[in-house]
């Protein structure tokens, strides 16, 4: 088009400078058209010229409108962008949380609960670390755990669901009346237990652990059982503690334990029996109600010393207090049993064949208990309010334990290892407080006063692990009266079944069980035979004496499932 305008111009210039130099002699009329259709021609361009501007107005307001589309298409775009963007993390998020979620259920059962389960396990040490199962945040961390115990039990003689002692036998009954031949089965649940772990924010530069654990034991135990298994749970542990590491030195920690707990000594042998060799079978160990404070300061790497001082409950014997029955005249004291002993730790010893930690502890307590007696004579009263005379006596039991871990060649496992464990115990007085109890109290000395009894005991359980889930153990313990041809004027004496009238206590105690265990994933399988030998004695305060013994034979069958 702007072509054709450019000639159509170049041809009216030429018309009018031909015009312009034709001779004057044109005619008129000539003259006329030819400035027609010079109009003529101007107005066809301007029209021309005009759509023309209209075409490319429209054009340019065209590409704007494209330019304002293409805009709004971009802004669209990157909006769009943006809430996949924010889709994507928010769904990342999500994924996360599930995926933590995943972990914490997954973590929720320990895989390999089993081989970490026992009879009297220890909670998890300050430093140790634990997964939360239920709740972990940054300051918090909770943990749910426990077994769920199926005992299966065969006795000779109709003892108790725990054997820390055969029975007296009674002269008066065909056969001894306790005597092998009155067999025994039971198969009960009742040490299922639950437990509650938890580390807390650190306080005041220290680290923070809690321990909460329960059960349903009740012993059945002779013609009065009526069942094996508690209404309401029994407290196991209930236990604070406190740790402050770098306390005097770098690596000196000082920890403080508050609660219902072991003392930082007290071991127990892992036998299927769940006595562990208490009760007057040579440990000690009781989840007494103490304030414990111990010092763990490093001699070398890889080396500590610990000392401890404590203050528990004054537990001393059986007999009611005040309508209760979970303290003795131990309470009578006025003030608590006092606890103080030392230890030593270390972690692997030797390069090739060694030790793969070590701890050795000795702990002593000592306190005091009262004996009432009617006024004038040795015939203990405790709950007699006239005419009568208080006696106080001391009362002290010390024990050490040992622990030597993975004996052998293998460095990171359990397998063709040897774990040894063992420990003794001395009481003066009675020994409740540590477990250790040997029934009599107060003796009768030579020299006709009243003095504490004394007893001496002491127990070892090796347990060789063919494969880091199966292992071979056996246990044995003994404990011996001393003094024991005196007569006992007070304790937990054993009145004779044939009615004499005398009573006995034991002089020799003795149990060996031998059992073997398979702790697959979270299961803990065992089965084992347990041999429990008594010699008894009743010594009078006229001269003479009479002695009894006694044996039980047990097979009992454990499956646990812990978690």
């Amino acid at each position: 088009m702007r072509a054709t305008s450019t000639g159509r111009t170049a041809g009216i210039v030429a018309l009018v400078i031909g015009v312009t130099l034709a001779p004057s002699t044109v005619p008129a009329q000539g003259v006329d058209d030819l400035k027609q259709r010079i109009q003529e021609l101007e107005r066809s361009t301007r029209e021309q010229v005009d759509a023309l501007k209209k075409t490319i107005e429209a054009q340019e307001a065209q590409r704007v409108r494209d330019r304002q589309a293409q805009e709004q298409r971009e802004q669209t775009m990157r909006a769009l962008q943006e809430q996949v963007s924010r889709q994507q993390m928010t769904l990342q998020s999500q994924e996360a949380k599930m995926a933590e979620v995943s972990r914490s259920w997954a973590d929720f059962f320990d895989r390999n609960a089993g081989a970490q389960q026992g009879q009297n396990e220890p909670p998890p040490l300050p430093g140790m670390d634990v997964s939360g199962n239920v709740y972990t945040g940054k300051d918090f961390k909770i943990r749910l755990g426990g077994s769920l115990r199926l005992h299966v039990q065969s006795n000779d003689t109709p003892v108790g669901q725990s054997v820390n002692s055969a029975l007296l036998p009674n002269t008066a009954a065909p056969g001894g009346g306790n005597n092998g031949g009155r067999d025994t089965f039971r198969m009960f649940a009742d040490r299922s237990r639950i437990s509650l772990t938890m580390v807390g924010p650190e306080t005041l530069g220290g680290a923070t652990f809690a321990r909460f654990e329960m059960d349903f034991n009740q012993t059945a135990n002779g013609p009065g059982e009526t069942s094996s298994t508690s209404p309401n749970p029994r407290l196991r542990w209930a236990m604070g503690t406190w740790a402050f590491p770098n306390f005097l030195t770098e690596s000196n920690e000082l920890i403080w334990n508050f609660g219902q707990g072991d003392a930082f000594d007290q071991l127990t042998p892992d036998t299927i029996d769940y006595n562990t060799l208490l009760g007057g079978l040579g440990d000690a160990e009781r989840r007494n109600p103490r304030i414990e404070v111990i010092d763990r300061f490093p001699l070398a790497p890889g080396v500590k010393f610990l000392v401890s001082l404590g203050l528990e409950r004054p537990l001393f014997d059986s007999q009611a207090l005040g309508g209760t029955t979970d303290c003795g005249t131990g309470c009578l004291s006025g003030f608590p049993a006092i606890s103080g002993g030392i230890g030593l730790e270390t972690g692997r010893l030797g390069d090739g064949f060694g030790i793969g930690a070590l701890r050795l502890a000795a702990r002593t307590t000592w306190g005091r208990f009262e004996e009432r007696f009617n006024q004038g004579t040795l015939t203990p009263n405790l709950n007699a309010q006239t005419n009568f005379t208080d006696r106080t006596f001391d009362n002290q039991t010390v024990a050490f334990s040992a622990a030597l871990d993975r004996i052998g060649f293998n460095r990171d496992g359990r397998a063709m290892t040897l774990k040894l464990l063992g420990g003794g115990v001395w009481t003066r007085g009675e020994g409740r407080i540590t477990n250790s109890e040997f029934d009599r109290r107060v003796i009768l000395a030579g020299d006709g006063s009243l003095v504490p009894a004394q007893s001496l005991g002491g127990w070892i359980n090796p347990q060789f692990f063919l494969t880091d889930t199966l292992s071979l153990r056996w246990a044995g313990g003994a404990q011996f009266a001393l003094d024991a041809d005196r007569p006992a004027v007070t304790g937990s004496l054993i009145t004779d079944p044939s009615g004499s009238g005398k009573t006995f206590f034991r002089v020799n105690n003795f149990q060996s069980e031998v059992s073997l265990w398979w702790t697959p994933g979270p299961f803990t399988f065992a089965l084992g035979y347990n041999f429990t030998r008594t010699l008894f004695k009743s010594v009078d305060f006229a001269g003479g004496s009479e002695s009894r013994r006694n044996d039980n034979n047990k097979i009992e069958f454990i499956s646990w499932w812990s978690f």
